[in-house]
């Protein structure tokens, strides 16, 4: 749909990155990563669609490539904001799969036809206004950035036309300025997005504006139960619980919290844990979407917050260039985990990690009484078992890419400047350590090339008390 774009992060760049520090430009340059991935992705559904199910395709799908055309033709920035909305990676990602036959095909042509309505969608953010009539599949219309409608009254077909779906006699709006009316039935009610805007609280600090997905039907890709559609008081405790963790945030390193607001995009209500537990997630198909369990203690919401977008930000880079070897099938014990990991999931889980220092360091400093206590104690753990970790990554340093043994070894860095020690000596590619006059060092990086990532890990919960090393004030380069 396009010309190839070449994308570059520097060396600064990448020690950014595995320092949890990144610049904007090499944010920037992550998310057109995933506009370009998604591209492709979307191309070889429709080329693989053709190919495979070509009455399907031509029967419920090709409209909506059509409109996907003219759409991005039209507004590109208009059709990629769609083309990011978190959970079109999941939708996009679930359709090739099934197509490919390596994942589930039941639903394969409700997901299929479902690239007519995201097509829709692109075209009316692109100010264009189709109109078409669609079989009634599942009772339910999925408009990436608009919302969902849930068909009720048993219809066969709908009508979209603009901004209006009509059916069995039902007209509602997709404007997203439509007020709800709570006398209004449920079910014909247009689940449209509600956000969470979160004004800056200071000159510095950065501005919040994250959707609320609960009606999302890709949504459920967490491996935690999501909430249902938040009720008006739900909603307003979720934006109580956010303001004070961003404002919390903001105090305390605003150039981090400006990350966070660049990557955090969509939140998925989770239900709680056990006895009420916190829990959270992220997955790299559903780049933008952080996944949360409501959360009372601003600072436990911020850790989440924090170690979630680092997952999101690794999780791009992992999507353009692979850190670990991709082939290695070895597993690890951490620290954070009862289960063996994968050498790519230890590295994701020791890059969160590392991510969550300097904000517990200056918790530790800034906070008073049991808020500071628990940041000792956060501050201790996740050094302790990152340093842990960053030791089982360097003795298997010949399952590392180049890229990937320069990213533990920024990380490294990082954890020593907070007191946490590594040995960082050079290791040998058999994974034993060598003396520092012996051969060693990083090669040369290789070019980007597109990969799966591993799975995500948990954060961690608590540990002993420690004196935490002073906050450091800036980023890297």
């Amino acid at each position: 749909m396009s010309e190839p774009v070449a994308l570059r992060l520097t060396a600064e760049d990448l020690a950014a990155l595995a320092r949890s520090r990144p610049a904007a430009p090499a944010l920037a340059v992550l998310r057109r990563g995933q506009v370009s991935r998604r591209l492709l992705l979307l191309k070889g559904l429709a080329d693989t669609a053709r190919r495979t199910v070509p009455e399907a395709w031509a029967r419920d799908a090709a409209a909506g490539w059509e409109l996907c055309v003219r759409a991005y033709a039209a507004d590109p920035r208009a059709f990629e904001r769609v083309l990011l909305h978190p959970h079109a990676g999941v939708w996009l990602r679930r359709c090739l799969r099934a197509l490919h036959g390596t994942g589930p095909g039941a639903d394969l042509a409700v997901d299929l036809a479902r690239l007519v309505t995201f097509g829709h969608a692109a075209a009316l953010r692109a100010g264009l206004r189709p109109a078409l009539s669609l079989p009634v599949r599942d009772g339910t219309l999925w408009l990436p950035t608009l919302g969902v409608v849930r068909l009720s009254g048993g219809a066969n077909s709908v009508r979209l036309d603009g901004w209006t779906v009509a059916w069995a006699e039902r007209t509602v709006s997709l404007r997203e300025s439509r007020r709800e009316n709570p006398r209004e039935d449920e079910r014909e009610r247009p689940f449209t997005p509600r956000r969470l805007v979160v004004p800056p609280s200071a000159p510095a600090a950065p501005r919040l504006s994250v959707t609320v997905e609960d009606a999302d039907p890709y949504r459920d890709v967490y491996g935690f139960p999501v909430q249902p559609r938040q009720s008006p008081a739900r909603l307003a405790a979720w934006q109580s619980a956010v303001e004070r963790t961003w404002e919390l945030l903001s105090e305390l390193m605003p150039e981090r919290a400006a990350d966070c607001a660049f990557l955090w995009s969509a939140l998925v209500p989770l239900r709680p844990g056990p006895r009420g537990r916190g829990r959270s997630s992220s997955t790299h198909e559903a780049y933008g979407a952080l996944a949360a369990a409501p959360q009372r203690d601003p600072l436990l919401l911020a850790e989440t917050v924090l170690h979630e977008t680092g997952h999101l930000a690794l999780g791009s880079l992992t999507d353009l260039v692979d850190l670990t070897d991709p082939y290695d099938r070895t597993l690890h014990r951490v620290g954070w985990r009862p289960d063996p990991r994968p050498l790519g999931g230890v590295l994701t889980g020791t890059h969160a990690h590392i991510g969550l220092l300097d904000f517990w360091s200056r918790a530790a400093h800034t906070l008073g009484g049991a808020q500071a206590r628990l940041a000792e104690q956060r501050l201790r753990l996740c050094g302790t078992q990152a340093a842990g970790a960053l030791r089982v990554l360097r003795r298997n340093r010949a399952a590392l890419t180049s890229w990937g043994a320069c990213f533990v070894e920024h990380m490294s860095e990082e954890a020593e400047a907070y007191g946490f020690r590594v040995d960082r000596r050079p290791v040998h590619p058999s994974g034993q350590a060598v003396h520092p006059s012996g051969q060693s060092g990083v090669r040369g990086l290789t070019p980007f090339r597109v990969v799966r990532t591993a799975a995500e890990d948990a954060p961690p919960s608590s540990a002993a008390r420690v004196r935490p090393p002073p906050p450091r004030s800036t980023r890297s380069a």
